[in-house]
């Protein structure tokens, strides 16, 4: 159990996010038995890109009254955002710059999913474009899997399967040099499983967990200026992948223009892409790491982990945007 401390500072929090959006907003919080706390704000009915929300999960309630600072600052802006934000009507093609956490997601889709190894096999054997130990992207980009780093939603200290978890790099500056393994898959991993096998006794499937990627140097703003036109990528709704593709669906985009923001808002978007392709797309990473230590859940053949990104801004040299509702009619 939190400290009194810590509880009072958190419906302070609480209190505060209900008087700022009032009695239309959903506002829970809820604690499990083994000590990790959630948070979820929706403003208004649920309507999928649409309806601004936030949350966070931690097992620290020092941690959650923290983010809750942040995630009334962040809901604001989009509340914002979205009153003179218009649809999306047409494809929009060119820069994009992903904020930290649409990047967070586009990294859980497009490198940690993919490296878990069974998902490696199966694509492998489907002929997959990239294999272990090919280079993913230009631009430096490292990725790990700590599934011991604490307080965050998605750690742990032994696996479903009691093995202790270690940390493993995924991508070392591009290039994939590692694969998440469960006691099935040890082979991948030098004959001893790295941890990650999640679910129910017998049929535990390897899972990423606290997804980090490394900054880079350069700040948001240096890469506006790099990027000079384009769109920033803003707050994710969803992200999921299948047959190697990468779909990221966007609250909002902003275009950027002479590498400074305009006040063109436009969404809901959606990008899909093949996962190699638009990887290749990477070529910068900013400086400007945040942690999203998610209430949301990531599901895998109908078993639910927790899931933190922890990532900064990462440039794409050119992607294709789309309005949402297409993503939908075609299934």
């Amino acid at each position: 159990m939190a400290d009194r401390n810590t509880v009072d500072l958190l419906a302070a929090g609480l209190r505060e996010a209900a008087g700022v959006f009032g009695p239309a907003a959903s506002i829970a919080r809820r604690e499990r038995a083994d000590g990790l706390i959630r948070v979820h704000i929706r403003l208004g009915p649920a309507r999928h890109g649409h309806t601004p929300q936030w949350g966070v999960a931690a097992y620290d309630g020092g941690f959650v009254a923290r983010e809750l600072a942040q995630g009334i600052q962040q809901l604001r802006r989009d509340r914002e955002l979205l009153a003179h934000r218009v649809p999306v009507d047409r494809p929009l093609a060119g820069a994009a710059l992903l904020s930290p956490a649409a990047a967070g997601v586009f990294v859980h889709e497009c490198f940690g999913h993919t490296s878990e190894a069974d998902n490696y096999l199966a694509a492998q054997a489907a002929g997959a474009d990239r294999r272990l130990g090919d280079r993913w992207t230009a631009a430096p980009l490292t990725v790990r899997d700590r599934p011991g780093a604490r307080p965050y939603a998605g750690s742990y200290r032994h696996d479903d399967e009691g093995t202790l978890a270690r940390p493993v790099t995924l991508l070392t500056d591009g290039r994939w040099t590692g694969l998440l393994t469960h006691r099935a898959t040890r082979r991948l991993s030098g004959g001893r499983s790295t941890g990650h096998g999640r679910g129910r006794a017998g049929a535990a499937l390897p899972r990423c967990s606290v997804l980090e990627v490394a900054p880079g140097p350069h700040p948001p703003a240096e890469l506006l200026r790099r990027m000079g036109g384009g769109w920033l990528l803003g707050t994710p709704v969803g992200g999921w992948s299948v047959r190697g593709l990468v779909i990221l669906e966007l609250l909002w985009v902003r275009r950027v223009e002479g590498g400074r923001l305009t006040d063109e808002v436009r969404g809901p978007a959606v990008v899909c892409a093949r996962k190699s392709a638009l990887a290749a797309r990477v070529s910068a990473i900013g400086s400007d790491p945040v942690v999203h230590s998610s209430p949301y859940t990531c599901v895998k053949e109908g078993h639910e982990v927790g899931s933190t990104l922890i990532s900064p801004s990462l440039l794409l040299d050119r992607c294709v945007l789309r309005p949402l509702d297409q993503l939908t009619r075609a299934g």
